[in-house]
């Protein structure tokens, strides 16, 4: 299994939904996918057509095979589920006592049950942030263009570097450009900028701004199978043929 970790330095970057949708795009090309939702927030179940009243998830019942979800769109995934503020306590106080909590849940599935295990956390840093980049083999992080962004991703870069240090199976972190301007100076200065600092870390393609990924949010599904054919979609789906390239095991 290659484990992805979708990371990033701020919020309303677009991570999540990009975690979904390189997800299904992986699912389409025949790969078997695991994304376990590691954000409070508990939005994965909204991008994969899950029950609004569910309420299971990776707190009450952990990694295993028995909490396992099936999405009607190719990818199993594990929600993190709906809990109460003093079981959010409780078991952000587990992961900090044992931060592979994740990377042994992982590893206790069966070794073939999936080809890829996508891993999506809330932005900056966090106990959840940690769990993921020991587990992980991959990072990708979530940026748009402007300032803001590109300001955090020094600091980024340190926990993740923090985290992964003397892991020979850690293969890199990686800078994925979301919701591009098709126009606007300020957004091509930045990428300008990220390309000269950053230019062997940037993801070969930038995901560019388009209304149908709020639409498919709306339809609670992917932009991929809301509509495969729009600028988005094709975008990731060249991000789901550049990770196969690089990593497909």
């Amino acid at each position: 299994m290659h484990i992805i970790a979708f990371i990033s330095g701020k919020g309303g970057v677009g991570k999540t939904t990009l975690a979904a949708n390189v997800a299904s795009a992986l699912s389409q090309r025949k790969k078997k996918v695991l994304l376990i939702d590691l954000d409070p927030q508990n939005a994965q179940r909204f991008h994969l057509g899950m029950d609004p009243d569910e309420i299971a998830g990776l707190v009450r019942e952990g990694i295993a095979a028995s909490s396992i979800f099936d999405s009607p769109y190719g990818v199993s995934f594990i929600p993190f589920g709906r809990v109460t503020e003093p079981e959010l306590e409780d078991f952000e106080s587990q992961l900090k006592a044992n931060p592979r909590w994740v990377s042994d849940g992982i590893q206790s599935l069966s070794a073939d049950a999936f080809d890829y295990v996508v891993l999506d956390t809330p932005p900056g840093p966090s106990v959840y942030l940690h769990q993921a980049l020991v587990a992980a083999n991959r990072a990708l992080v979530v940026i748009l263009a402007d300032a803001a962004s590109f300001a955090t991703i020094g600091k980024i870069s340190a926990l993740v570097q923090e985290y992964t240090v003397d892991r020979a199976d850690f293969f890199g972190m990686y800078l994925l450009i979301n919701q591009m301007p098709v126009n606007g100076k300020l957004g091509h200065q930045v990428r300008t900028a990220l390309y000269a600092n950053y230019a062997s870390q940037l993801v070969p393609v930038a995901i560019h701004r388009d209304a149908r990924v709020a639409q498919a949010l709306a339809y609670e599904r992917p932009v991929l199978h809301y509509e495969p054919g729009c600028k988005a979609s094709l975008d990731i789906q060249y991000v789901a043929d550049w990770l196969l390239n690089s990593t497909d095991p």
